[in-house]
């Protein structure tokens, strides 16, 4: 069982993380490198606002309804 993960790893496991659930290992192992690394628990945020901000944008163009006649 590998816990130290490298930035690069540690990126990808992030950006997979929004297409499969990631093992408990995987996850153990970003909590311990974000413990360590304040770069990747940036990214981690960063790529968090960008998944809420479509997420947003999704709602905004499914409900809107296109304009009034």
């Amino acid at each position: 069982m590998e816990l130290k993960r490298s930035c690069r790893e540690v990126t990808r496991l992030v950006l997979e993380s929004e297409d499969r659930e990631l093992t408990a290992t995987e996850r153990l192992a970003l909590q311990m490198h974000w413990g360590i690394c304040a770069t990747c628990r940036k990214f981690r945020d960063q790529a968090q606002l960008m998944r809420d901000a479509m997420a947003r944008w999704r709602r905004y163009r499914d409900d809107d309804s296109g304009p009034a006649a």
